[in-house]
């Protein structure tokens, strides 16, 4: 074997076997991010249905509250008129109300027509629950949220289904409506495939370029010598670093995506406007309260889509930088918790790294989290400054502490997801809590990151 050939092989092996664990590592990686951000859409897709439900019964009620209140009517003609409007209120394709006494006859049914004047208390669903009389039990002790199997009108087919009832105390009726699982685990796998073919696309590039960086590094070895080899290998750190980045970026722009899963707001906002218009135009002053409704709608849609696109990246950072997101966290914790807060940023420079600015937001996030959850503080001190090429942040309450010692006194995840942030950049992650004496946490990155 030739010198050359031994020289082409010292090179190439230890890159080959380097392209893949990296490639291994980004595939689980992958993987692991691309599961997570589903289970986060699909959370919160759940939490925006069970809001829109809300919002759709309470429209149905303001739509019946003047019968309901008006003094003097016969309660028969007000009982026919309040069936008459929810017969006419639908949403979707699906979507429309139900009606119930509480003996379980059925008063209200504008789909399945056939059911109405029949006593579905003993009604099962394919998997044997009572549906009827659950629902009503659920209705007595206040109403909320229930899952069960019902015919699916537009599919012909029993489908699971997300009900939420309350009852109309003056008559004893139970008011419901619900929305079908299918569409919910339609709408998240057309997520999860979407982000799966990112992640594909992603690493075929990754690969392509790592394949093309390892005919580069053949060709300059025979040309030249092994110090070209070890250039070689700085460049595929590069690359590392370029796929963590190439992670940050995919986040922002499934943030973005998110906004579309609003539009069900939206609609109930409309309800709400088009029965104002109604209100209106027949001199009922009540359209007042269903356009105070209608903006409370749309505050609520607006705050839905800064919570989902905040919570997998904060606008501020790119808009303002560190210091002032963690101002702006921090005077949120302090309005919500009534902890007394603490914030020093002495930073050198005005803009870090994309991902260390995320990592220490994220890290002050969570630790945030954790102290208003668990340490009943009474004041928190957090400082951020830079020292040499790197950035320390130092973060102490003065709560009630814990023994790190034991793992059933650790809060959760939470700590063990810092220190994998931290230690993902090449940073250094401590804590240090003794109970009733407080909590410190520190992290320390360099302010170029490495893998």
């Amino acid at each position: 074997m030739s010198f050359k050939t031994r020289i082409v092989l010292l090179a190439l092996l230890p890159l080959l076997l380097l392209t893949a664990v990296i490639a291994w590592i980004g595939i689980v990686k992958a993987r692991d991010l691309s599961e997570a951000q589903s289970r986060l859409f699909e959370a919160s897709l759940i939490a925006a249905k069970k809001g829109e439900l809300e919002r759709y019964l309470r429209l149905a009620q303001s739509a019946i509250a003047p019968v309901l209140d008006e003094p003097g009517r016969d309660p028969a003609a007000a009982q026919a008129e309040v069936k008459r409007i929810l017969n006419h209120l639908s949403y979707g394709e699906d979507g429309y109300f139900f009606v119930y006494d509480s003996q379980g006859v059925n008063l209200v049914h504008p789909i399945q027509k056939e059911l109405v004047g029949r006593n579905l208390h003993d009604l099962r669903d394919s998997k044997g629950h009572y549906v009827i009389r659950d629902l009503l039990d659920l209705a007595r002790h206040g109403g909320g949220f229930i899952r069960y199997r019902w015919n699916k009108p537009s599919a012909h087919t029993e489908r699971e289904k997300l009900g939420f009832v309350r009852m109309l105390p003056k008559w004893g009726w139970m008011l419901g409506s619900g929305l079908y699982g299918d569409d919910i685990a339609t709408e998240v796998e057309q997520v999860r495939a979407q982000v799966k073919a990112n992640v594909e696309h992603t690493f075929a590039l990754i690969l392509a370029i790592l394949g093309g960086i390892t005919l580069v590094v053949v060709v300059l070895v025979l040309a030249t010598n092994l110090h070209e080899g070890r250039l070689a290998n700085r460049r595929l750190q590069e690359l590392a670093h370029n796929f963590v980045r190439r992670q940050v970026e995919e986040r922002r722009r499934f943030s973005r995506d998110l906004h579309d899963g609003i539009n069900q707001l939206m609609v109930a906002a409309k309800f709400r406007i088009e029965l104002a218009q109604s209100q209106a135009e027949k001199g009922n002053p009540a359209y007042r309260s269903s356009l105070d409704g209608a903006l409370e709608t749309l505050r609520g849609a607006i705050k839905e889509v800064r919570r989902i696109s905040h919570d997998l990246r904060p606008g501020l950072l790119d808009d303002m930088g560190l210091e002032l997101a963690l101002k702006d966290m921090f005077e949120q914790f302090r309005e919500r918790s009534g902890v007394q807060v603490e914030l020093a940023c002495e930073l050198r420079q005005p803009a870090l790294a994309s991902d260390v600015e995320i990592t220490l937001y994220r890290v002050a996030q969570e630790a945030l989290t954790n102290i208003e959850r668990h340490a009943h503080a009474r004041h928190v001190v957090l400082q951020v400054r830079q020292s040499g090429n790197r950035v320390q942040l130092d973060l102490r309450d003065d709560g009630r502490g814990f023994d790190p010692a034991r793992p059933a006194a650790t809060p959760g995840i939470g700590l063990k997801n810092m220190r994998e942030r931290v230690e993902l950049l090449g940073g250094e992650f401590s804590l240090r809590s003794v109970p009733g004496q407080g909590t410190r946490i520190h992290a320390s990155l360099p302010l170029t990151p490495t893998l």
